[in-house]
């Protein structure tokens, strides 16, 4: 009997730091978010909607990597009170929502593509278009078709998303973007995706939010990677997501498959703070069995 995949839904959003090499201005911009299957998303929903209310919020309040952006929010709507609360619980509330996303029943994988470029005074659009390029590319591979298409919704902050839709669309119908790179997985019409990209804002979708927030995890982790920063509380959250990046079909290696990051020559340093946040990560399991070990003795 042939089994139907159910098709996917595609959550991403943005971020972007700056830091200096060699006394030159690089510009880091990131896309990132998850994937969940469509007749999984009402339980997802139901499972972010179950966390906000454990900490006095409901659905329709917003949540984000950075808090602080939801200020205006939630003063327009004369809730700075509970605002107040929710920086309180910033972390813990944080953390829940990374939970959901190890949930098995769910099978959710997370996706990263970080794009390095020269600072410069112009807009950088081609590179926001390079990097969901890339982006795309492995959003692709992790497909096959279905009954139904999958579908990509975004929150970007650009006014005018015209440049991102062609984009789009560009692999959509040719499987390669409009500098003429190649999608390995071929056009995006072949592997079942809709031919409508969609645009949403943050603070109305509770998927979003999500997303939100395994972007601006991922960011800080490949900020302290660039940087050369101590992980410190890094630590905490990106773990959480580690553990759900596309990897390689066999392996555990999440790089050039669900975390990207261009020109290659920085995949060094990534690879160096993930493998000591792994290294990290499996001490403080030891460390927890002895502990309860001693208090079986």
């Amino acid at each position: 009997m042939k089994t139907i995949s159910p098709p996917k839904r595609f959550y991403l959003d943005d971020n972007q730091f700056s830091f200096t090499e060699k006394l030159w201005p690089r510009e880091i911009y990131i896309i990132g978010g998850f994937s969940v299957d469509y007749d999984k998303e009402k339980e997802l929903e139901q499972k972010i909607i179950a966390v906000k209310q454990r900490f006095g919020l409901e659905k329709r309040h917003p949540v984000k990597w950075n808090l602080k952006d939801l200020r205006k929010y939630y003063a327009d709507n004369d809730e700075e009170k509970l605002f107040k609360s929710l920086m309180s619980v910033s972390d813990e509330i944080r953390l829940d929502l990374l939970k959901i996303l190890s949930e098995n029943d769910l099978d959710i994988s997370a996706f990263v593509s970080a794009i390095v470029r020269l600072k410069r005074k112009d807009r950088p659009g081609i590179s926001y278009q390079r990097c969901l390029t890339n982006l795309l590319q492995r959003l692709a591979m992790n497909t096959v078709p279905t009954d139904h298409y999958h579908s990509v919704f975004l929150d970007f902050f650009k006014e005018d998303s015209s440049e991102i839709a062609a984009c789009y669309s560009y692999g959509f119908h040719f499987g390669k973007d409009r500098e003429g790179n190649i999608y390995n997985a071929g056009p995006l019409a072949d592997k079942g995706f809709s031919q409508c990209l969609y645009f949403g804002k943050t603070i109305f979708n509770q998927f979003l939010q999500l997303a939100d927030i395994v972007t601006g995890c991922a960011k800080d982790f490949i900020e302290c990677c660039l940087r050369k920063r101590e992980f410190d509380r890094v630590r905490k959250f990106f773990p959480l997501v580690m553990n759900k990046l596309y990897k390689e079909l066999g392996t555990d290696k999440p790089f050039r498959w669900g975390l990207v990051i261009a020109p290659s020559e920085y995949y060094k340093q990534l690879e160096e703070g993930y493998a000591q946040l792994i290294g990290s990560s499996a001490k403080s399991v030891v460390d927890k069995e002895g502990e309860h070990g001693s208090r079986d003795k």
